[in-house]
């Protein structure tokens, strides 16, 4: 699961999810829930914290597209205009 809806998803249930170092660098909203500690089904108090490891969510992602960049001169050829 996405960790941005985990989080959202723990949110609405009640728990707090914590990354494995809550004071290093990484957020609990990027990456991929990939474990959790108490395991899921595990009965806890309202608003208890609920740690979470994540892997990188790889090279996706929302990026503007990179389309090749046209050699210079190239599109007036097409055009006729060389």
């Amino acid at each position: 699961m996405q960790a941005l809806n985990a989080w959202l998803l723990g949110h609405d249930a009640g728990v707090l999810l914590l990354g494995p170092d809550p004071d290093g660098p990484g957020s609990v909203t990027n990456g991929i829930v990939v474990a959790q500690d108490p395991r899921p089904g595990t009965l806890v108090p309202r608003w208890a914290t609920v740690r979470v490891r994540m892997r990188d969510g790889g090279e996706g992602g929302v990026r503007e597209p990179r389309t090749p960049v046209t050699p210079p001169g190239e599109l007036t050829a097409d055009l006729g205009e060389a």
